[in-house]
């Protein structure tokens, strides 16, 4: 069985334990909510994201991800 790539716990999905896979679904949901609100881009939320407090840990980190995963240098 593969692993998660950002905890080593089992996969999921996409390369996901099932909680980073629910925070990766959740932080998409609420991407649509702040681009409706704010306008903001796909890479200002996640920066916003990563920087609040309130941001637990798993989303926190798949949000780290996603950053790097869309990063020019990638």
């Amino acid at each position: 069985m593969t692993r998660c790539k950002l905890c080593h716990r089992d996969d999921f999905k996409g390369g996901y334990c099932s909680y980073h896979e629910n925070a990766h679904i959740t932080l998409i949901e609420a991407y649509d909510e702040w681009k409706r609100s704010i306008g903001i881009i796909w890479n200002g939320y996640l920066e916003e994201i990563i920087q609040a407090e309130e941001t637990g840990r798993w989303a926190r980190e798949v949000a780290k991800d996603l950053l790097t995963e869309s990063s020019p240098e990638n």
